[in-house]
């Protein structure tokens, strides 16, 4: 398998904070022409459908009205698995656009498929890295090399239904800080509110990307996801193993989540049948709107007496590598854009990413918004406990492994431990395999 066709098949199996939404395919595969008058016209394929991607759509004419040398094509690919399938086809045909938006970039680096964000960022004076969170860059970077642009990233969140919380005794503007108060304030929203002897309200649930929740779990309890070398994973450890039992415990001890029902987690919060539910934040505005009740965000719960971590997830923006000089420099002018404060500050405002620049929290336009928009203000908060998941070769298969993992608790069909030991089995061999594949 040829390191390209390795990368897209890996970052294809990632399961970070995906938003897929509906939208046509490409109608070219070119990267970007050149007429006789020298304009210049590129193509930007993106993977945000819904109103995320009409945020995207109106960035990419904002840029075209803001000057009259490039022109940018924006099409919707599909979610990040379909559209990074879809640039695979295009790389094995040579017909790449200029420009995407993929997750797990940087694992497509050493593939000679993209050109490293790093080599822009040292030629210009356009941005000053101080100024954007590091965390973003640490997300975006390997091998001492930044590959992609910080773009749509979020954090993952404790969303709660405010009106259960009142209904059930609790104050809705103190949600739980803690896994010990999740499961106190869990017990007191699980209920049988109809008195036929089944649970229909439950207190807590996750959305099904359990494994982004797990990990955040494992990071917090001072887990290393894997080795410094990428040669095998490290969560089979008591720490790792204290946290996927504190899973299993709320369905089986504490009986306050529904074992195996992530898939519909969010229409049953938006029903009002789950009290908290972890979602990333950039359901935060939708979320708000479609609920028939009032939302409470807050940050992802702790482990009592330890400090808070929250990993980051989304996409970020990349170039391909061809021949044409002017066509990468073209993209490089529009990635600029879709990066600068300006564009960071609507897209944040319009959607539920989050602002990639540290002052955003100052910004006029910004403490504007949050004063209609308050609840958007927990996750650029949250901003000062991020940090970056390694992003390693078999990611993609730890996190897939992760969540059978889970859905095995959730069943009682095996330990914490025994599912940990074989997860770890199974992705150290894929990591194995890649090695030998160098």
């Amino acid at each position: 398998m040829t390191k390209i066709l390795k990368a897209i098949v890996l970052i294809a199996a990632l399961s970070s904070v995906m938003l897929v939404g509906c939208g046509g395919d490409a109608n070219s595969n070119s990267a970007g022409t050149i007429d006789k008058d020298g304009h210049i016209t590129i193509e930007f394929w993106y993977a945000l459908g819904g109103n995320s991607g009409e945020v995207v759509e109106e960035l990419v004419n904002q840029f075209n009205q803001s000057q009259t040398e490039i022109t940018v094509i924006g099409t919707y690919q599909g979610g990040y698995a379909s559209s990074m399938a879809k640039l695979w086809n295009a790389l094995s045909a040579k017909t790449p656009p200029a420009v995407a938006q993929i997750g797990g970039a940087p694992l497509v680096g050493n593939t000679g498929a993209i050109i490293p964000i790093t080599d822009f960022l040292n030629q210009s004076g356009d941005f000053d890295r101080d100024d954007i969170w590091e965390v973003f860059w640490d997300y975006n970077s390997a091998g001492g090399q930044i590959w992609s642009m910080p773009f749509n990233h979020s954090v993952p969140m404790l969303f709660y239904n405010r009106d259960l919380f009142i209904s059930a005794g609790l104050d809705p503007d103190q949600p739980p800080e803690t896994w010990d108060e999740v499961i106190q304030y869990g017990q007191l929203l699980t209920t049988d509110t109809d008195d036929n002897g089944e649970i229909d309200q439950w207190g807590f649930n996750t959305k099904d990307d359990t494994h982004w929740y797990l990990s955040t779990m494992f990071m917090e309890n001072g887990v290393e996801i894997v080795n410094s070398d990428e040669t095998e994973v490290l969560y089979t450890s008591p720490e790792a193993v204290e946290m996927l039992t504190l899973w299993g415990d709320f369905v089986h001890k504490h009986k306050i989540m529904p074992p195996n029902q992530h898939d519909e987690s969010k229409g049953d919060f938006l029903a009002g049948k789950v009290g908290m539910l972890l979602m990333s934040s950039s359901n935060v505005p939708g979320t708000i709107q479609d609920a028939p009740f009032d939302v409470g965000v807050a940050m992802f719960p702790t482990i009592a007496g330890k400090e808070r971590v929250v990993p980051v997830g989304g996409a970020s923006l990349i170039i391909l590598d061809h021949d044409n000089e002017l066509i990468k420099q073209a993209a490089w002018t529009f990635i600029k854009y879709m990066a600068n404060q300006e564009s960071s500050l609507y897209l944040s405002t319009h959607t539920g990413y989050l602002p990639i620049y540290k002052a955003a929290l100052e910004w006029p336009e910004m403490q504007s918004y949050l004063e209609d928009n308050h609840r958007s203000e927990e996750a650029i908060l949250q901003l000062e406990y991020a940090e970056s998941i390694p992003l390693f070769s078999a990611l993609g298969s730890s996190d897939a492994q992760l969540r059978v993992a889970i859905e095995a608790i959730e069943l009682g069909t095996s330990s914490p431990q025994e599912v940990l030991d074989h997860a770890k089995e199974v992705v150290d061999g894929v990591l194995l395999d890649n090695l030998q594949d160098q």
